[in-house]
């Protein structure tokens, strides 16, 4: 066996090897077990949303604007817990196109959010108010596209 026949055999050795561990490393999931699991995960979610904004709405038609805020804030940090969790959740194939747009949408809301808990600690509420419009700005188009990719557990079932 020549020198350039063992580097040309260990070579594709070694790219077979890689592949196989890749292949066994990332389990391929269907687009409707992404689906279900996605809104599933959303629904576990939505009674907790769904509570923070009924005690929001009760701070507020008693004029407790502190109360008020510490819900709002409660009800970021879930929902951006929530974003993190589907960001993080591997894409099957097909739906990788039509997801990435509501990825990059969900990654621009989390920062509003993050920012918005930042600007709400140093007592700027002219920008954390400038951060949760950014928020409702985004919304309407996110909870669309949630809803056309099949999660609307997700997008407007959630509202």
């Amino acid at each position: 066996m020549t020198r350039a026949t063992l580097v040309t055999t260990i070579v594709s050795t070694l790219a077979a090897c890689v592949l196989a561990v890749t292949a066994a490393a990332a389990p391929t999931v269907t687009p409707a077990a992404y689906r279900t699991a996605l809104n599933a995960l959303c629904r576990s979610y939505t009674p907790k949303l769904k509570r923070l904004e009924t005690r929001m709405a009760a701070a507020l038609k008693a004029n407790q604007p502190r109360t008020y805020g510490v819900y709002l804030g409660q009800a970021l940090v879930l929902a951006i817990d929530e974003d993190v969790r589907i960001e993080r959740t591997p894409v099957p194939v097909a739906l990788r196109t039509r997801m990435a747009p509501i990825v990059r949408q969900l990654k621009l809301a989390d920062g509003a959010a993050r920012r918005a808990l930042t600007d709400a600690v140093r007592g700027d509420s002219q920008g954390m108010l400038s951060e949760l419009r950014a928020i409702a700005k985004l919304s309407p188009s996110l909870n669309t596209r949630l809803d056309r990719a099949g999660l609307r557990d997700c997008g407007s079932n959630q509202d």
